[in-house]
């Protein structure tokens, strides 16, 4: 009941018991053990100053109270680091953001990590004894029993780091630690475009590339956290990749380093005018999202880039698709900021490939996707504990 409320309200009592199918006196019973403990507020219904008020009385409508806590969400990136601080309904109240002008090592990380929190904080004037959960996503493999992280060179030492441990200090409520393309696609599930379907597969690339996947409504995360790390899928296309390189063979030759690579040579070719130019004449400051651009505006060299990889990701999401048979595929992550050009070619091949090829679209959130689905974990995580009285009051 208390989840209705929160979703659609304010209603007035008769809609609760409509919404829930519960029966009116369990419906005042529990609403008014709610309003004793402090969880709803009771008020008149919501005005529209176009409208005239009708005569007799007015029913009283109840209303959760989204600021009986707070959450605190971080999407830990290489290249950047967001906080958000939101109640417990999920409005965002303050924002930082920690930029690095280099991909980011383990002391950057966990500096930008604790500077984004301090900044929402002091920001919101909201104290950290009202913080009732923090969640992190970070990239990599998040061991579901210790909380270590491995499988992340996208920051340099992470493997192996327990940011529990580490930021156990900036927090005096839970830390949860989760991949951050899980994250992304609960934040889709909650309010963006997986929200109509049961079975999704989301590909988030960015400086690297991996997956999450949703089977009956529900993330699937494998026995030991490690579903969805397609960076590892084994091609036939990796054999340039240098001994030395930390990446995943897929990732190698797909993740948005690929774009930046390839796209810098490219940039010094006879084709490559517009992607050189939109560089600053400089090839090695070349992005994924420069590549994009240059192709969106006919850019030949550009365009070969583009093709060339999505073509590739394409027949791997058609794998993929064939495994997992879903509903919908989302890109997501920073792939998203380039707009539709880039689901021509991916959606092509998964129509050739896939036995059932599902729906193909960009993420509805983008490169929030992350710490938005921070956001939801952490109001789950704190729910439990703030609500825990409904399962053993009589």
């Amino acid at each position: 009941m208390l989840s209705v409320i929160r979703a659609q309200g304010p209603l007035p009592r008769p809609e609760i018991a409509r919404a829930t199918g519960l029966s009116m006196p369990t419906v005042k019973q529990l609403v008014d053990l709610l309003l004793a403990k402090g969880y709803v507020d009771e008020g008149d219904p919501p005005t529209d100053g176009n409208l005239p008020r009708r005569p007799g009385p007015r029913p009283r409508f109840i209303s959760f109270r989204a600021t009986l806590g707070y959450v605190l969400a971080v999407d830990a990136g290489a290249d950047n680091t967001v906080a958000k601080l939101a109640d417990l309904s999920g409005s965002v109240i303050s924002t930082a953001r920690v930029v690095h002008q280099e991909p980011a090592d383990r002391h950057a990380a966990l500096d930008a990590i604790r500077a984004s929190v301090d900044e929402v904080l002091g920001d919101s004037g909201v104290q950290r004894s009202d913080v009732r959960a923090m969640v992190i996503g970070t990239p990599g493999v998040v061991d579901p029993r210790t909380g270590q992280i491995s499988l992340a060179p996208q920051i340099a030492d992470w493997d192996g780091i327990s940011l529990r441990y580490e930021l156990s200090d900036i927090a005096e409520c839970p830390i949860v630690v989760e991949n951050e393309a899980h994250l992304s696609l609960l934040a889709e599930q909650w309010i963006g475009a997986a929200r109509s379907y049961l079975n999704v597969v989301y590909v988030q690339l960015g400086i690297g590339i991996g997956a999450a996947i949703l089977i009956d409504g529900r993330l699937y995360r494998g026995s030991s956290g490690a579903a969805g790390e397609i960076a590892y899928l084994v091609t036939d296309a990796d054999v340039n990749q240098p001994r030395e390189s930390a990446a995943g063979p897929f990732e190698w030759f797909a993740g948005g380093d690929a774009f930046r690579r390839r796209g810098a040579m490219a940039a010094i070719g006879e084709r490559g005018a517009m992607l050189l130019s939109l560089a600053g004449g400089d090839p090695d400051a070349v992005t994924a999202q420069i590549v994009f651009d240059a192709a969106a505006g006919g850019d030949a060299a550009a365009l070969d880039v583009a093709t060339a990889i999505l073509e590739r990701l394409g027949r791997e999401v058609a794998n993929i698709a064939s495994i997992i048979n879903p509903d919908l595929i989302l890109l997501g992550g920073g792939i998203a900021n380039a707009g539709e050009t880039v689901l021509d070619p991916i959606r092509e091949a998964v129509a050739r490939f896939a036995p059932r090829p599902p729906a193909v679209q960009l993420s509805d959130l983008g490169g929030d996707g992350t710490v938005l689905g921070a956001i939801r974990r952490a109001i789950d995580i704190a729910d439990e504990a703030t609500f825990s009285f409904i399962a053993t009051t009589e």
